[in-house]
């Protein structure tokens, strides 16, 4: 039975990983309009929630905001995904990007999450612009829907805030995470 649930979860995230080189395109105002509201809640609910939030939105160049994605690790494997928006420093949305994530490390945990990642400046929001693959590592637990979890990324210069925000499990794992981008008038193009 063991053997069939890696193997359930190997091909889950096998297919999460030919995901990763879909372009951020093909976003409808309909869309686009969901996607802001939900931005605009977590942003107001890691305002109140995570000390260190109201800080960095005022000091970074900009930010990309994450809302509900749904995290996950069985045994071993796992994989994560969502969309979300680019913002500059005055609030606005400049972008539209897709997240695909492959965990590896050790537990079991199912967690919906929202999460930012801030931009200290231009270069590391080019960097991410560009798309690349970036390594980090998460510690989360979730309970009831009560949830904690600290992420760090080795290799970009960039400060992530995250808030579970319904889960059960435990979990120790690694990450390879992949961003695709586009500037919004593109993705709405498309």
């Amino acid at each position: 039975m063991r053997a069939v649930q890696t193997l359930a979860m190997a091909s889950i995230v096998g297919a999460g990983a030919l995901l990763t080189g879909c372009s951020a395109t093909g976003l409808t105002e309909d869309a686009l309009a969901i996607t802001k509201a939900e931005c605009q809640a977590t942003i107001t609910h890691l305002s109140k929630t995570e000390p260190e939030f109201d800080g960095l939105t005022q000091s970074s160049h900009a930010w990309a905001v994450f809302p509900g994605e749904f995290n996950g690790l069985w045994y071993l494997l796992g994989g994560a995904g969502s969309d979300g928006l680019i913002f500059d420093n005055g609030g606005d949305v400049t972008g539209y990007s897709r997240h695909a994530r492959v965990n590896v490390g050790i537990g079991g945990i199912g967690s919906y999450n929202d999460f930012v990642v801030f931009f200290p400046d231009e270069a590391s929001l080019e960097s991410f612009k560009n798309g690349s693959w970036s390594f980090g590592g998460e510690i989360a637990g979730a309970i009831l829907g009560l949830g904690a979890s600290g992420q760090m990324s080795f290799t970009k210069d960039v400060t992530i805030v995250s808030d579970p925000r319904a889960g059960w499990g435990l979990g120790a794992y690694f990450t390879i995470d992949n961003f695709s981008y586009n500037d919004i008038d593109a993705a709405m193009a498309n």
